[in-house]
């Protein structure tokens, strides 16, 4: 959280990504540099405050580390792996008035902050909690703030999840939940 908090320091709508073109040719792939962990890092840069970047060949995935300075083409397929997932975090960004660049941030505690990284962003009564297992191995843990209440819906699963009830989950290695509250 500590480096989340230092460019929170920083003034003006952050741009948040997982790739672009310079990191791919210079620093590598998503997959290269952060492996199994690219994906719930992508699902972080789309829920986290400000604008999320998402670089062309990402739905593919694109592995291949692409040339600067020449001509190099994505290898397209007519079936993109990823479509669906950035679809889902797209459209959530997009029609979600709580992932909106302003809207308010709270981090969330549980029992196993060394692995987990939680938060809830809200704007008036539209709220998206995110949990994401930042570890390479499975974990079950508990949210322990007691003021997070309400039916919500996993944008990816659709599981309904009743966090006045239940706030215990467990999650595999390098995955994440978003829920969205349903409409009162």
């Amino acid at each position: 959280m500590k480096v989340l908090d230092n460019y929170e320091a920083v003034p003006g709508i952050k741009a948040w990504f997982t790739s672009n073109h310079d990191e791919n040719s210079w620093n590598g792939t998503e997959y290269e540099k952060y492996g199994d962990a690219a994906k719930a890092l992508a699902v972080h840069s789309c829920t986290w405050p400000g604008i999320p970047l998402i670089y062309s060949g990402q739905e593919l995935p694109n592995k291949k580390r692409l040339k600067f300075f020449d001509k190099d083409f994505i290898q397209w397929k007519k079936s993109c792996e990823l479509h669906d997932f950035y679809g889902t975090l797209l459209h959530l960004q997009r029609s979600n008035p709580s992932l909106n660049a302003n809207s308010d941030l709270f981090q969330l505690h549980t029992n196993c902050e060394a692995n987990v990284l939680t938060y809830l962003r809200k704007k008036e009564k539209d709220e998206v909690i995110v949990l994401l297992n930042l570890s390479d191995h499975a974990i079950r843990f508990q949210l322990l703030d007691n003021w997070v209440r309400g039916n919500f819906r996993e944008a990816f699963s659709h599981r309904e999840n009743d966090f006045s009830l239940n706030r215990n989950f467990e999650m595999a290695p390098w995955s994440w939940l978003v829920f969205v509250k349903n409409p009162v």
